[in-house]
């Protein structure tokens, strides 16, 4: 499986003293949140100790997420540190589609009998079926 991940930073003072953050950030669980950098603020707060009902909490909001270290899915979606989610978001649908293709079509085919052809087709038949089972806005 692959690692589909950004580290996430920003620095702030606060009450006197520099505080630099960071989290890595596995794609698959914030992905699908509606407010993905709000996940990702979340995200920061908890792995460093900063409760999200505290005025720190608040300044920390105030500042910009610095993207870097892609891996998988996000690596080209950075530009400068900054994180152009839409491609971020097509990008983990297409590398999820193909990671559960593969895992089908190794149950029925030999892998000497996947062709880029045949794998590109399966995905493409995955992916229209499941917008059929999405619902309409």
């Amino acid at each position: 499986m692959t690692d589909h991940s950004l580290l996430a930073s920003l620095s702030f003072d606060y009450q006197g003293r520099r505080c630099d953050l960071q989290s890595l950030v596995n794609i698959a669980e914030v992905i699908s949140h509606q407010d993905f950098f709000q996940s990702v603020y979340l995200q920061l707060a908890q792995d460093n100790g900063i409760d999200v009902y505290s005025y720190q909490f608040e300044i920390m909001m105030d500042q910009n997420i610095v993207f870097s270290q892609a891996r998988g899915c996000a690596q080209e979606c950075l530009r400068e540190g900054e994180l152009n989610i839409n491609k971020l978001r097509r990008n983990f649908e297409q590398a999820s589609s193909e990671q559960i293709i593969q895992s089908i079509a190794e149950k029925y085919f030999r892998s000497e009998e996947l062709s880029d052809h045949l794998k590109r087709a399966l995905v493409e038949a995955f992916q229209l079926g499941r917008g059929s089972t999405q619902k309409p806005d």
